[in-house]
């Protein structure tokens, strides 16, 4: 069992007493929580991730905020309902102050603000128009940038601030063009970088960064001040970090690694990617002397959940925690008892099936998949491509969501998490019975289309209990099925903002397929009468089977 899950207890007999030896390899053990792409979480729910991240003595909890603070001085910026306030924050810091838990603002201040420079007043202070990054060229981006700091400053009393600085793709372009030509691209973002530091040099925090445009310019990372920490976020599952962690150590920067729960756009985590990227990017960073992990989780989509986080958020807990790299294998055997106070191994078995269905579609974004139009080429030929897959797939998730059925009271902790997981395999198994549904529709309109007189194919496609006409209306009844589990998914966890949002992509989708499913009514009832059917085309079958069915 890993130190971060039994806490290596070491018992010395003293006066009839036991005393608790226990030490982290990392001193700062941290989640960044994105709340602004979709998911605010509620201020209980907040609550519930600090104590269960304190659980697993983790000591550093970051709020990942581009236009979710709702400011008093900037007031149009945060969105109503879904921005945390003042009271919220005062709020959450004592709690978590019980636990030892420290909050971080991470407020970004140069790229990822186009929520807030859509805005007419804070147009002219984008690079590009309406664009993603503020103009270092403005002096009206360091007033806005002093107003939200100086706010955030009285909210949060602990030692860091996380000013972000990440993806600053359009530096460059637009008003800071001409600088940018003369010194580079790099020159003008460290430039501001340090701007922003000696901005907020007053309030006296250690200030946070992330690495990745430092990266591109390890020729300036000398010019970071020695007091900024670099925030070295690496996605990839990799057997060796060192190159993205020397140049911050050789320029004699603390660090972070940043690995990731790899929850974003996917119906749930890519655990293989997510476990690599983890244990590797720690052992790491431990072996270059960086001070600490930080864990992320990122909304990219709008509709990720939380709760499907917990298996990678516990391993970065436990591998920070621990000296040298984590065992996967021991780590998982313990998690049901760590996690859901189970004594069997049921729970990471179903979270380690439905983690691997990623892998089986070949690392492709799964939520993208769910939400693509059925009735395109792309759609059916990935489909045909993966046919084989998709079976084993389907039979994976509905095991795990058997066994998970079965055994959902055996979990004293954290329930909610198999709620998740019984959502996630709904999802996958609907995805792919979609696909086959697809597959089967094709190959018999087909058939029906190029043997018009054999009257019993066109007829095999409505008239009976598992015709393709049901089908189509079936994809209807599971998807609003789906729609509701997820409403309630979202507000055990969220604010109602933005779930709308999300929702609306559910509504979309069944209104594909009601369409389609009146189309082939009518088309049936055309076909009684004339005997023709529309071409494949028009409903998006434009595919026809490599072998076409032959005539009897």
């Amino acid at each position: 069992m890993t130190r971060a899950m039994s806490c290596s207890l070491v018992r010395m007999k003293w006066w009839l007493r036991e005393a608790i030896i226990d030490w982290p390899a990392m001193r700062w053990r941290a989640v960044s929580d994105d709340i602004s792409r979709g998911p605010v979480p509620t201020v209980d729910y907040i609550k519930r991730q600090i104590r269960t991240e304190a659980f697993f003595k983790l000591n550093l909890h970051s709020f990942y905020m581009e236009h979710t603070f709702a400011s008093e001085s900037n007031p149009l910026i945060g969105p109503a309902g879904g921005s945390l306030t003042s009271a919220e924050i005062r709020e959450l810091v004592a709690y978590a102050q019980r636990y030892h838990v420290e909050l971080v603002p991470e407020q970004q201040t140069f790229g990822h603000l186009h929520k807030a420079l859509r805005l007419e007043k804070y147009a002219e202070l984008a690079e590009t128009p309406y664009g993603d990054v503020l103009s270092p060229q403005r002096p009206g981006t360091y007033k806005l940038l002093a107003d939200l700091y100086k706010e955030l400053n009285e909210l949060f009393p602990g030692q860091f601030f996380h000013i972000g600085e990440d993806e600053t793709f359009e530096l460059g372009e637009g008003q800071s063009k001409a600088e940018a030509q003369a010194k580079g691209v790099g020159a003008v973002y460290f430039e501001h970088l340090n701007r922003v530091r000696d901005l907020l040099k007053p309030y006296n925090r250690r200030l946070m960064f992330w690495g990745d445009i430092a990266l591109h310019h390890p020729e300036l990372i000398g010019n970071v001040p020695k007091d900024v920490i670099a925030m070295n976020w690496q996605y990839a599952a990799l057997d060796d970090y060192s190159k993205s962690i020397n140049p911050f150590k050789n320029a004699g920067l603390d660090q972070f690694v940043c690995p990731g729960a790899h929850t974003w756009n996917q119906i749930f985590p890519n655990l293989d990617a997510a476990s690599k990227n983890i244990i590797n990017f720690v052992r790491d960073g431990q072996k270059a002397g960086a001070i600490g992990t930080m864990n992320t989780t990122w909304d990219d989509d709008g509709e990720s959940l939380f709760e499907m986080a917990w298996h990678p958020i516990v391993l970065g807990a436990a591998a920070s925690w621990q000296e040298g790299a984590a065992d996967i294998q021991e780590f998982d055997r313990d998690f049901d008892w760590a996690f859901f106070r189970n004594d069997g191994d049921q729970f990471v078995k179903a979270e380690r099936a439905l983690g691997s269905v990623d892998a089986l579609f070949g690392g492709t974004t799964t939520d993208e998949m769910f939400w693509r139009d059925p009735f395109t080429t792309q759609f059916q030929n990935q489909g045909r491509s993966l046919a084989e897959r998709i079976r084993t797939m389907r039979l994976t998730v509905e095991d795990a969501r058997e066994s998970l059925l079965k055994n959902e009271n055996r979990a004293r902790r954290n329930a909610s998490a198999v709620a998740a997981m019984k959502f996630a395999a709904q999802r996958f198994d609907h995805l792919g019975r979609r696909m086959e549904v697809m597959q089967r529709f094709s190959d018999q309109y087909w058939d029906a289309y190029l043997n018009l007189g054999d009257r019993a194919k066109a007829r095999k496609l409505r008239y009976y209990t598992g015709a393709i006409y049901n089908n189509l209306r079936e994809m209807v009844e599971e998807l609003s099925i789906l729609k509701e589990d997820y409403r309630k998914q979202w507000l055990a966890e969220n604010r109602p903002y933005w779930l709308e949002s999300v929702l609306a992509r559910y509504d979309q989708m069944v209104s594909i397929w009601l369409t389609k499913s009146r189309a082939m009514n009518e088309a049936l009832q055309k076909y009684e009468a004339t005997s023709t059917l529309p071409n494949p085309e028009e409903f998006g079958l434009g595919t026809r089977p490599v072998v076409a069915p032959q005539s009897r």
